[in-house]
């Protein structure tokens, strides 16, 4: 599979030459997006240098080389105060050159620059929002002509801070919407994220917060933030959870985004999960066809763990282009296997939902698989074998994933 993963590689970076019966490489954002965003690492603390250290990091680590090709600065660029024009500018302590020569510098670099507002009258960190008092005194059209003019790529609207009174899951939708307009009107290629369902997140008007994302968004968030208070096992199967009956609403250039990947120890947030556990939520992220933007230290990062990033077979999967479409349960009742369509027959996702190590068995057709034979090969092992169905064990919160492909 690893060779089949190069040859696909190397078509797609072929089809960027449009050429007379040649498709074109898909559109950025069609594919969930893969890159780097601030948030863990730095908070809302994150300067131009250190941007530009985690951007070249991307070229030097073979990250950007293996997708990875997007840098987003989260909240916290902004100054406290708008221009005496009603324009954003930008916190000129940590960013002295300026956002736009900063956007100007990683495009050099062969990426793509993304930008974080909120759509209410303030972000969470308190720095002036989009929004206004009422819809008519927003700045959305405002805004989104100067991200254009930045040259910004990659636009991050959150639903925290300053919103009017009143607000409802229908008028925040409105906004939310127009955003996305503005946006496009000024750049049509530019990836929409934004953070409606979060704004009612755990209640019942959630799914249709998420279907009306569907329309006009490239992303958006289906799940809460990830917390240190909270063991690996538990956000990355909780975060699953909250996509399984979502996979309707995705696909290409419209995903559910369950936030960022986490490896290492990000420094305003340090999770510290095992190789394992980072392995477990690429799992969990590439088979939920999640955007892979990777928060903490690229520098600091192990062999290891930079290898686990660039797995060319958890990437496939991720960029397949398809969401899941079925999830099971074994008759154990612990292990569930998640299924997509993938390299000629199925990516199977098995978890263990347990508080216990736990078995699970699975006939072939219970996974897609039509044959009495089968062959897997396990991502993370570099194993491939023969069956005739799927017996897995995994520790409590463990994952394990297979690309299951027929035999004769």
């Amino acid at each position: 599979m690893r060779k089949r993963v190069a040859v696909v590689v190397a078509s797609l970076a072929a089809m960027c030459m449009v050429t007379p019966g040649v498709r074109a490489a898909p559109a950025f954002g069609q594919l969930p997006v893969m890159g780097y965003n601030t948030w863990y690492q730095y908070g809302a603390g994150a300067t131009e240098g250190a941007v530009l250290t985690q951007a070249r990091s991307l070229v030097s680590s073979g990250l950007a080389a293996a997708g990875y090709d997007t840098v987003n600065v989260d909240d916290g660029w902004l100054a406290s105060a708008r221009a005496s024009d009603g324009s954003l500018t930008w916190n000129t302590a940590r960013f002295p050159d300026g956002i736009p020569w900063l956007a100007s510098q990683v495009h050099a670099l062969g990426l793509k620059f993304g930008i974080y507002e909120a759509i209410g009258t303030r972000t969470c960190q308190g720095l002036p929002g989009s929004g206004g008092t009422t819809a008519a005194a927003s700045h959305y059209a405002q805004d989104a002509q100067t991200f254009a003019s930045w040259g910004v790529d990659f636009v991050k609207i959150d639903e925290c801070g300053g919103l009017p009174a009143g607000t409802t899951l229908s008028s925040l939708t409105t906004a939310f919407q127009q955003y996305g307009a503005d946006l496009h009107a000024d750049n049509p290629s530019v990836v929409y994220s934004e953070e409606l369902p979060i704004y009612v997140l755990g209640q019942p008007d959630f799914t249709q917060a998420v279907q009306s994302s569907s329309t006009f968004a490239s992303m958006w968030r289906v799940a809460a933030d990830e917390s240190t208070a909270d063991s690996a096992s538990t956000t990355i199967l909780g975060h699953l959870a909250a996509d399984l009956h979502l996979h309707a609403f995705a696909g290409p250039g419209h995903w559910n985004d369950l936030d960022m990947l986490v490896p290492g120890t990000p420094a305003a947030h340090p999770f510290g999960w095992s190789l394992t556990d980072e392995q477990s939520q690429l799992s969990v992220w590439a088979e939920e066809a999640s955007p892979l933007l990777i928060s903490t230290d690229l520098t600091s990062l192990t062999a290891a763990e930079l290898a686990a990033l660039k797995n060319p077979d958890i990437i496939a999967i991720d960029q397949s282009g398809s969401q899941p479409a079925t999830a099971i349960t074994s008759a154990s009742g612990n292990i569930e296997a998640v299924i997509k369509s993938a390299d000629g027959g199925v990516a199977v996702l098995l978890a263990n939902l347990g508080t216990g190590t736990g078995t699970g068995t699975f006939t072939l057709s219970q996974l897609g698989i039509s044959t009495s034979h089968a062959t897997g090969y396990n991502v993370w092992k570099n194993e491939t074998t023969t069956f005739s169905g799927v017996s897995v064990t995994l520790p409590a919160g463990q994952t394990e994933t297979l690309v299951i492909k027929p035999v004769g």
